[in-house]
């Protein structure tokens, strides 16, 4: 959010504390536990500033004491150690799905203290929306007793959301335009709440708390397939940043995927060779992505040639966005990433055979590691995201934050 230009000047006592704080909140953050000595060093600020900073944080109970670590080569007194106090305060993270709402909820070290799906029979629909959401929010609460430590909450949904209202401007989950959802939720809660796409959401979890940590550029293809359901949403961080697009739809390519069922279908010939599924060659409609996963992991080969074309799929699909953006990573998301590398490999030779070699040779095609609770995760991470954000200065006295 970029503020006009402020009255203020550049070394504003109140702005450089807030800047400051941020910077030593962020450095215990990255390190977990690091000594006020360590913090001057790399700051380059003062040991008493250090000083008086890491009181502020202890006084708010933003950090704790971790006791003495070891004194150095030279000997001297042994320096204090300090980590965030995770118990201050936790961030809940919300995706919202056709049929079920999947939660996390996380400490302010990024660390998944909860998690939970809760099935919405009869599916999300306009009427039932802020209801559901709303039931489901106070089950979180009240089963992780948390409500007056509530840093904020992230909800997130495929379609296109204006982020900063908090608007869902489309949705293929819901047929109304223009959903303001936020506005809607701080008509119940206090605590902030923020809105974003699913993929965009995923994609900030993973910058957090997953394979993207130190990736500056990356993209994320967030993987929806069921048996009626088949679908790849994409987010992407480039130069560091989430990455909206003009009109919020930046990774809406409307990419459609055939659904399990009638991928299977077209197997049907090949069941009475699989070791799990052959039971089910007369009943494939029965058969869902949670059985699937299982069968491949157990070496049914019918479930294994299934991901193994679904890779191919994947990889053909996003090959131009690839090619386009030129990312340093690819990262797969949603429940199928837990096949790990029999999903990564046919989607990295996908890619491979459709871009320029100097596209790919550096590439690396990678699964989340949250799995169906990737986007749940981003969503708690949105909230933390904002917690750490640091204020720039720039040289026209205007404020980045």
């Amino acid at each position: 959010m970029q503020v006009s230009k402020m009255t203020m000047q550049t070394g504003d006592i109140r702005l450089i504390k807030t800047i400051n704080h941020g910077l030593v909140m962020n450095l215990i953050r990255k390190h977990e536990v690091i000594s006020g000595a360590q913090l001057a060093q790399i700051t380059g600020m003062r040991p008493s500033t250090i000083s008086n900073l890491l009181k502020d944080l202890l006084a708010k109970s933003l950090i704790r004491s971790q006791g003495k670590g070891d004194s150095t080569e030279r000997g001297g007194k042994k320096p204090n150690l300090w980590s965030l106090n995770t118990q201050v305060a936790y961030a809940i993270g919300i995706d919202v799905e056709v049929n079920e709402i999947t939660a996390t909820v996380m400490d302010i070290a990024g660390k998944c203290v909860h998690q939970q799906i809760a099935p919405v029979e009869g599916g999300i629909r306009q009427d039932n929306l802020i209801p559901t959401l709303t039931e489901a929010i106070d089950d979180i609460i009240s089963q992780t007793r948390i409500d007056n430590k509530i840093l904020g909450m992230g909800v997130s949904l495929a379609g296109v959301v204006q982020a900063e209202e908090g608007v869902i401007l489309m949705s293929r989950i819901l047929p109304n335009l223009d959903i303001p959802i936020k506005a809607n939720l701080a008509e119940t809660y206090s605590f902030p709440i923020l809105v974003e796409n699913n993929a965009n959401t995923a994609a900030i979890g993973e910058k957090w708390v997953g394979n993207a940590i130190d990736c500056r550029n990356f993209m994320i293809v967030l993987i929806e397939v069921d048996r009626f359901v088949g679908g790849l949403g994409i987010g992407l961080m480039l130069d560091d940043k989430l990455y909206h697009g003009a009109t919020y739809a930046a990774g809406e390519l409307n990419i459609a995927i055939p659904n399990l069922t009638e991928t299977l279908r077209s197997l049907r010939s090949r069941f009475q060779h699989g070791s799990v599924l052959h039971q089910y060659a007369e009943n494939i409609d029965v058969v869902d992505i949670d059985l699937l996963i299982q069968a491949a992991q157990d070496g049914d080969e019918v479930a294994r040639t299934y991901f193994s074309m679904l890779g191919h799929l994947i990889g053909k699909t996003i090959a131009p966005s690839v090619g386009l953006i030129n990312p340093e990573k690819v990262i797969l998301a949603g429940h199928v990433a837990e096949m790990g590398d029999l999903l990564v490999r046919p989607v990295h030779e996908a890619i491979q055979m459709e871009t320029l070699s100097i596209s790919n040779e550096h590439l690396e095609v990678v699964t989340s590691k949250h799995g169906h609770y990737a986007v749940a995760t981003g969503a708690a991470a949105m909230i933390l995201n904002e917690f750490f954000k640091v204020p720039i200065i720039h040289t026209d006295n205007k404020v980045t934050i």
